[in-house]
């Protein structure tokens, strides 16, 4: 604490070197562990003073005895809750002592509870509604009287005045801001914390940075009111109510610099959004007014997206700053901005976590009920996917659309979820600009130390609702009542400079004169200004692979049973890896072989591969084993790591991910936007555990190019096969991508032989344009004899990527069955045991679509489209569309229209595979 007078005891000189011999000890005391050094001090410096329970619990510290020492925390315990009553004089002394420090813990622990951090009175739902009884915490509650709080007494290593003492304790932990760190578990955390909390309110900002807190206020609030003066009832999700937003983000900025942060990247909700383009991220008043009075690129091309969801990127106090783009899926854009930053630090800064900050900024409301906030907070120490700590803003309106705070959530505060990951949480009434600051220094402090996610919780209001064409006093009367009677930040912070002597009447009026006469002259540069068109991006460039040859692929596939030395492989998967191998000789060629020896010549050709999802490392159906674990310490063995070199060439990333979806294909997702010299692959476990990160997929997959101007090369893998297992993971819903696919904006593929993913892999991780891939991955294929390759298949003449496989009869044949995936194998072998005359041509890319190549073959012959999947699924509706526009009718072959994938009957799955082939020869002959 800041005031107190200071003692040396007896032996103060050794008091580090006994209190380190101790700490062991006092872990066993868990939350009071705390309280138990306070005392073995005073024991230090007079034995007499702690009461016998505890001096003969200190005696027995460290004398080796189990059962001593448990005796002595029994008697210690027992002495400390009797009651002082008929105690001698030193018994009282540590009861005194007892109390204070209990009473410390409480403000440290619970203190955030009677904080005052809610700008508004009339809010339905705050801290205390939550608790059963209002949280006392009064020296009465601790007994201690008030003849006591003159007395001296030593706690914490020194000696203060008891009434002095909780006075500091209650200005720090219930003025404006509410700290919870007391449930790190990491002791250093909390004592750093400590250290800096219990000083904050002697840390005082100079004249200087209060003008520029007042500057920011001004700028942020005169934009919002000037846009809402031009442009009555324009959704803008306005930042009034929460303007403090704006100085903690220069806080952090500017903190980040001097800390040696070269970036920060950005992801936010729309609320506040144009505050932020504007004062952080660069983007022009000019601009912005073009977005209002749709005066824009997009409005010509007919694309793009609102304006409160746009990006930018800007300088901003040495720090390069990136506004990624969001859609109203709000809280989804978290994950993709940690996979943005994680591929920063990876690519550019040498997997430095300190040099790119990641800052998302969250409403309170989708904090506590987006279930990919957690999602993405449970990345956060997970080595593969770390960023070095996140700063999360929360801009905590108390209240969602319309509801209040209490149909919301379960928890005390929006944030509790963040306690589950060990961060820490500072909640700030959004009113007092200048706690706003501190908290946001002391966040990014922390952050820079400990790499550790840490959370703002800023409690503010918004001003017009949910926004600007809404009217709030429906469903809040009462909270906006007192809404409209208050005044804004910038005018209560004014009133405060003002009367400090820091600004006067006419200086604090000047920079909204300032700001004002900007916006205006931006406004007429937008009004005489017609958008050009700016030409669209080239989506059917093609780029040349390169060829392999069979002496490389004969190098990369020894890494694959190579381990270092003193390295436990499996015997059994060594077994399994040697077979394999001999397949390169043998021209057997799998699936799992062909994808490693892809992924082995990029990383030859400086190209970097990275693969996550869940069991990818082994894949799920033990067909790959890139990632080996030591049979006798369980250590991982990445078995192309030889072809890697994180610091300056290739990376060779393999991981086995949380058992997420959104956050995971999310994060790769940003990762894959950001390093267009990486393959970057998402495995689902299952092709329909795709469903789970469904947004990422609507939202960014299909459509960021589209909105944003946003390419991401990321490849989906989603194993997808109907094998009688069931309707579970039969399907990856390939009938949904095929639905999304337009504008070249991306490719489908279901690729059904080895040297097809062999070529594909290469095909996507050295394609320029960096689109989405989504790859209907095979189950029983992966070691079918059928979907086996030759190595002239990879290195040969004419080797490579093929849309289409045409199995031509060796008759004239009439007719032309189509088909996508394994049903291929099973039709070719029908016609064969028929004997008739079929030609058959597998559609190995989907989307897009070789529509000239399948007019030539199919000409006026009968069309027919077998598959595996019912009718409303697969691929059938959409080929079907697509030959019609070719002038082409399709006749079709498979299960009938269903609600379910499958069956879950094996005996009727075979039953209906049986059939379906069946049809499909019926209707071709």
């Amino acid at each position: 604490m800041s005031t107190h007078s200071s003692s040396e005891g007896n032996g103060s000189s050794h008091l580090t070197e006994e209190f380190s011999s101790a700490e062991s000890s006092f872990e066993q005391f868990g939350p009071n562990a705390g309280f138990v050094r306070e005392l073995y001090a005073l024991f230090l410096q007079d034995p007499s003073a702690v009461g016998e329970g505890w001096a003969e619990f200190f005696s027995n510290l460290g004398n080796g005895s189990e059962a001593a020492l448990a005796r002595a925390v029994t008697t210690g315990i027992s002495a400390a809750s009797q009651s002082t009553n008929g105690h001698a004089s030193s018994d009282v002394g540590s009861s005194l002592v007892e109390n204070v420090c209990r009473l410390a813990d409480e403000f440290r622990t619970r203190g955030h509870l009677a904080a005052k951090i809610n700008p508004l009175t009339t809010t339905a739902v705050d801290a205390q509604a939550w608790q059963q009884q209002p949280l006392d915490l009064s020296p009465e509650k601790f007994n201690i009287s008030k003849s006591e709080l003159t007395q001296s007494v030593f706690v914490e290593g020194q000696t203060v005045v008891v009434g002095q003492f909780i006075n500091e304790l209650k200005e720090v932990y219930t003025h404006t801001v509410g700290f919870e760190y007391q449930h790190l578990t990491d002791e250093n955390a909390r004592n750093f914390l400590k250290e800096k909390i219990e000083g904050w309110r002697s840390a005082k900002l100079t004249s200087a940075e209060k003008k520029t807190v007042y500057k920011m206020l001004v700028d942020a609030e005169t934009l919002e009111s000037e846009l809402h003066k031009k442009f009555v009832g324009l959704k803008r999700f306005s930042l009034q109510g929460g303007e403090s937003l704006m100085p903690i983000l220069d806080t952090v900025l500017n903190a980040a610099a001097r800390s040696g942060v070269s970036e920060s990247i950005f992801g936010m909700a729309h609320r506040g959004r144009l505050d932020v383009l504007a004062g952080i991220a660069g983007k022009s008043l000019e601009s912005i007014f073009n977005e209002f009075l749709d005066n824009t690129n997009a409005t010509i091309r007919g694309d793009g997206d609102v304006k409160y969801h746009l990006g930018s990127s800007a300088k901003y106090a040495d720090v390069q700053v990136t506004l990624v783009p969001n859609p109203s899926h709000l809280e989804f854009i978290n994950c993709v901005v940690e996979g943005i930053a994680r591929a920063r630090q990876d690519v550019e800064y040498g997997a430095a976590r300190d040099a790119v900050l990641p800052l998302v900024i969250h409403g309170d409301t989708a904090f506590a009920g987006q279930g990919c906030v957690f999602e993405t907070l449970a990345l956060s120490a997970v080595p593969t996917y770390a960023t070095g700590g996140t700063i999360n803003i929360v801009i905590n309106n108390q209240i969602g659309f319309t509801a209040r705070a209490s149909e919301a959530r379960s928890s005390v505060y929006c944030t509790d979820m963040a306690k589950a990951v060990e961060a820490p949480i500072f909640h700030v009434n959004g009113d007092d600009p200048e706690a706003c600051c501190w908290v946001a220094a002391l966040a990014l402090e922390y952050r820079m130390k400990f790499q550790r996610d840490v959370v703002i919780d800023m409690y503010c209001y918004r001003k017009y609702g949910h926004n600007e064409g809404d009217d709030p006093t429906f469903t809040q009367p009462l909270m906006y009542k007192e809404i409209q009677a208050k005044k804004s930040v910038m005018n209560l912070y004014a009133e405060k400079l003002i009367s400090e002597g820091v600004l006067t009447e006419e200086s604090a009026a000047t920079p909204i004169a300032e700001f004002k006469q900007r916006f205006g002259e931006a406004e007429q540069k937008a009004t005489n200004k017609s958008a050009a068109e700016v030409p669209s991006k080239d989506k059917t460039s093609k780029h040349t692979v390169r060829a392999v040859k069979d002496s490389e692929l004969l190098e990369i596939s020894k890494l694959l049973v190579s381990v270092p030395d003193g390295f436990t492989i499996h015997p059994k998967l060594k077994k399994i890896l040697e077979k394999r191998n001999e397949g390169l000789a043998g021209d057997t060629i799998e699936w799992g072989l062909a994808e490693a020896l892809a992924f082995g010549t990029l990383l030859k050709d400086g190209f970097s591969v990275r693969l996550s999802g869940q069991d990818s490392g082994r894949g799920t159906f033990s067909h790959r084993h890139l990632l080996l674990s030591d049979n006798a310490t369980a250590q991982h063995y990445a078995v192309l790591s030889p072809l890697s070199n994180p610091e300056s060439g290739p990376r060779f990333d393999i991981m086995n991910s949380i058992l997420s979806e959104t956050a995971v294909m999310g994060f790769e997702f940003g990762y894959a936007a950001t390093a267009p010299k990486t393959l970057v692959i998402w495995e689902a476990q299952f092709g329909d555990f795709a469903n789970g990160a469904q947004v990422i997929i609507d939202q960014f997959l299909a459509a960021s190019e589209m909105k944003w101007g946003q390419n991401s090369g990321l490849t989906l893998l989603l194993p997808h096969g109907f094998e009688g297992q069931g309707p579970e993971h039969s399907s990856a819903r390939l009938e949904r991508f095929l639905q999304l696919c337009a504008q070249n904006n991306m490719m489908v593929c279901n690729p059904t032989n080895a040297s097809q993913i062999f070529h594909l892999m290469r095909m996507q991780g050295t394609n320029p344009s960096r689109r989405p891939l989504v790859v209907m991955s095979p189950k029983s294929l992966l070691r079918a004899p059928q979907a086996m390759c030759a190595i002239s298949d990879l290195t040969g003449k004419g080797a490579g990527w093929k849309p289409l496989i045409i199995e031509k009869s060796d008759k004239t044949a009439s007719a032309v069955i189509g088909c996508s995936g394994k049903v291929s194998y099973d039709i070719l072998a029908a016609i064969k045991d028929s004997g008739a005359a079929i030609d058959v041509v597998r559609v190995e890319q989907l989307y897009p679509l070789s529509s000239d190549e399948l007019m030539e073959l199919i000409g006026k012959r009968k069309f027919i489209w077998a598959q595996e999947e019912p009718e409303n699924m697969g691929a059938f509706r959409y080929i079907q569309n697509a030959m019609l526009k070719l002038g082409i009718t399709t006749h079709y072959a498979g299960r009938r229209a269903a609600a379910s994938p499958a069956t879950g009957s094996a005996k009727y799955h075979a039953t209906e595979q049986k059939k379906l082939v069946e049809d499909a020869l019926t209707l071709a002959k």
